[in-house]
């Protein structure tokens, strides 16, 4: 049930991060990874991997980007991510600022390459320093979100 509204609430937070402008074309903020970080991070990489794919599937349908060029690199992006920050956080070598920042890098460059393929092009990676430095502020975002997360988890837990 909690990965129900887990999913429910990212793919929320997917389509409505859509609504709030971005500096660089097509680009999203990634608030909606906050979630996916905290399970890969408290909860282990299967699960991740599960809001990442749910989250961008459900996500891009309510948003009508589907099968787009976007949805491509974002579901991409999110994935390895997931995956990234699910395998670095089973060291316990980086706190949950440490792999919200390695999975925003992670899935930028991903998200890059995935679009560079696509267009034939690597014109755009001149957009890249940009999107990472911005990457930057969402992370620590998404970190503090899932850490704010756990918190709510563990008061529940105490009940």
């Amino acid at each position: 049930m909690t990965l129900g509204v887990m999913i429910a609430i990212s793919s929320v937070v997917y389509v409505l991060e859509g609504l709030i402008p971005f500096p660089v074309p097509g680009g999203k903020w990634g608030f909606s990874n906050f979630l996916v970080l905290y399970l890969s991070f408290f909860s282990g990489i299967t699960n991740g991997i599960v809001l990442a794919i749910s989250k961008s599937l459900l996500g891009s349908i309510l948003s009508g980007t589907i099968f787009t060029p976007g949805f491509f690199m974002g579901f991409l992006g999110s994935l390895a991510s997931a995956i990234a920050q699910g395998a670095i956080a089973k060291f316990n070598i980086f706190g949950l600022t440490g792999i919200s920042i390695l999975g925003m890098l992670v899935n930028n460059v991903v998200q890059f390459l995935v679009g560079s393929f696509l267009i034939g092009s690597s014109a755009i990676y001149v957009f890249l320093p940009l999107v990472i430095f911005l990457g930057t502020f969402s992370a620590l975002a998404n970190a503090y979100l899932a850490n704010q997360t756990e918190k709510i988890f563990e008061s529940m837990e105490e009940r």
